[in-house]
């Protein structure tokens, strides 16, 4: 159960559930051809401190928001329907400018919506 620090068994519980909802949603979004309309950023080599929900010291928070920054600066990657993994998709630019677009598509529906 326990493995220097690491709880695989645990985490299998904890990912799975996740995981599933990512592919069911990526799949619903690409069968109807609005792929760029599902944005999921997230880094799954967190360890330590840094992957347990329950360690709010002013470090551990501060680490997460240095772990977020980069985050945002790395490719938008989609997960692959044939094999499940996730792969970088070329010419999307980074998910700091994909949750920019995506936010600017938000409250430019939320407008056209509220003026009518």
């Amino acid at each position: 159960m326990y493995d220097n620090g690491a709880t695989p068994l645990l985490d299998v519980y904890g990912d799975a559930s996740s995981d599933m909802v990512d592919f069911h949603v990526s799949t619903f979004f690409q069968a109807i051809d609005s792929k760029t309309s599902y944005l999921r950023i997230q880094d799954d080599t967190l360890t330590g401190d840094a992957s347990s929900v329950d360690i709010a010291t002013p470090e551990n928070l501060q680490k997460l928001v240095e772990i977020g920054k980069e985050l945002l600066k790395k490719p938008v990657s989609r997960v692959n329907l044939d094999t499940g993994s996730f792969e970088e998709i070329k010419n999307e630019g980074t998910n700091e400018e994909a949750l920019a677009n995506f936010a600017k598509s938000l409250a430019d529906e939320r407008k056209l919506q509220h003026d009518k």
